[in-house]
Formats: C-alpha cells, sequence, structure tokens
C-alpha cells in the first residue's frame, strides 16, 4: 500500500515526526492505577484461565507500558465492550502473547519455537485467552486489529532506530530496552490522544510519521536523532559508525510482515 503526499500533508508530516521524537525525548510519565495494579491482576488472570504466567515474569514491564496505548485506542474507537481493568489487562497480554508467538515465528503455538528455544506462550496459552475475551464481548476481529495495530507500531520504531546502535526488529525487542520503551509509548499514548487516532487509522497515521521521520533523519543524520536520544534520557552513548547513509522505506510500516495475521492459525475473524 502506498500513498503519494502533497507538500502541505510532506511538511505536517515532518513537523508531527519532529513532534513524537521530542515526545519520547521530554517524557512526562504518570503511572495510574491500572498500570500499578498491573501484575497482581494478571497473577490473579494466569490463575483463574491457566495460562503461563512467564510471559509477565519475562514481558511484564514492557506489556505494562502498553496499557495507556491500549486504553488510548480504545477511548479514541467505538467498541461494545465493557473496558474494566482486568479485561484491559487481559486484552493487552493478549496482545503480547500473540505478537510474541508472530515475533518468533512460532506461528502454531507449539512449545518448542523454531530456533529450538522454549516459548513461554503456547497455542494453547494464546487460545485460552482469546476464548475467554470472547465471552467478555471481545472478539477475535477486535483483538486482531490490536494485534496489527501493534506490529505496526513496532516496525515504526525499528524505522525511527534504524542505523542507530539500538537493535529494534518489532516491538518485543523494544521490551529489551526499558530506557526507550517507557519514553516510546508514553509518547504515543499522548500523541493517539492529541490526534484522536483510533485503531482503524493508527497504521496510516504511523506511514505517514515514517515519512516525516525520513525527512528528518535526510536533513539532520542519524547522529543527530541518536545524540538527541542518548543525551535527554541520559542512556549511555554507543560506540558506532553513524554516519553512513540509511535507507529508509516508509511503505514497510502498513505493508509486508503484518499480513501475515490473515494466515494466522490462532485468530479468525468472527
Amino acid at each position: 500500500m502506498s500513498k503519494i503526499l502533497r507538500y502541505t500533508e510532506y511538511k505536517q508530516s515532518e513537523e508531527k515526526a519532529l513532534e513524537i521524537v521530542e515526545m519520547i525525548c521530554n517524557p512526562q510519565i504518570n503511572e495510574s492505577k491500572k498500570m500499578s495494579a498491573f501484575r497482581t491482576i494478571a497473577k490473579k488472570l494466569s490463575d483463574d484461565l491457566k495460562f503461563n504466567f512467564g510471559l509477565v515474569v519475562t514481558f511484564g514491564t514492557g506489556i505494562k507500558l502498553m496499557l495507556p496505548v491500549v486504553q488510548g485506542l480504545i477511548n479514541e474507537g467505538s467498541f461494545n465492550f465493557e473496558m474494566t481493568e482486568e479485561n484491559l489487562i487481559l486484552l493487552t497480554i493478549t496482545i503480547a502473547s500473540i505478537l510474541y508467538l508472530e515475533e518468533t515465528a512460532n506461528k502454531a503455538g507449539d512449545e518448542v519455537n523454531a530456533q529450538g528455544e522454549q516459548s513461554v506462550v503456547t497455542k494453547k496459552d494464546a487460545q485460552t485467552m482469546l476464548e475467554e475475551l470472547k465471552m467478555r464481548g471481545i472478539g477475535q476481529g477486535i483483538v486482531k486489529k490490536f494485534v496489527s495495530a501493534f506490529s505496526a507500531v513496532g516496525k515504526f520504531f525499528k524505522m525511527l532506530f534504524r542505523g542507530t546502535p539500538y537493535i529494534i526488529n518489532g516491538l518485543l525487542d523494544m521490551f529489551g530496552y526499558t530506557a526507550l520503551m517507557v519514553p516510546c509509548m508514553n509518547a504515543l499514548s499522548m500523541f493517539i490522544g492529541k490526534y484522536d487516532i483510533t485503531i482503524e487509522n493508527i497504521a496510516m497515521n504511523l506511514f505517514s510519521l515514517s515519512v516525516g521521520v525520513s525527512a528528518l533523519l535526510a536533513k539532520k543524520g542519524v547522529s543527530w536523532l541518536v545524540n538527541k536520544i542518548t543525551k535527554s534520557l541520559g542512556l549511555k552513548k554507543m560506540n558506532k559508525d553513524l554516519e553512513k547513509p540509511v535507507e529508509m522505506r516508509p511503505f514497510d510500516i502498513i505493508d509486508g510482515d503484518t499480513d501475515n495475521l490473515d494466515k494466522s492459525k490462532l485468530i479468525k475473524e468472527q
């Protein structure tokens, strides 16, 4: 999928890209009650539904940081289900579980993934959560939209940090960089609220942002971004040649692997 942008749209994309970079570099963190209660509720869900709590143990911080983004997309949408604390957390864990299976090339949900490693999520775990969400009025069609949205989010941050010392190929890789994950998810949550971004248009908005990022890096260089982030967030600067030109492909945000969700054995449209 592609789109030719007019000059004004191109300029707006660049301005918004700079805005989200500034949001990342100047985070305003406000931990909600939902976030502080996350582990207690997640443990109760795991005990009640008998799914592997290992995902929460392994990626708990990253999943918790997804909550405001999921909440924001729900607030901006028109969904006909009750979004209680428990439903929000279960939906977010389910999204992370399916992304884990997708990004570790374990779509079948086998106990051992393609790399021969023990999977912290199995097909049985994912199906258990999907079935529970369905009984709570959150069908698999809705879950699929959220998984696609967060897959696009992962691709956007992959593009944003491409050519930098931060190796990010998908959203789960972000979980390994807590110092980046916190301001990035916070910025995305604020961006969603400010520009009324919904689950239906988030991919196209990320596409527009990626065009703006390409323009910024073409003008300022990758070193500008890395230096700005490391200085603003107090990260340790890594030694790497950052002057080498980096190929940018904005359309990767909405094309490519996201379509593989249609082939997933876990999610089926209802």
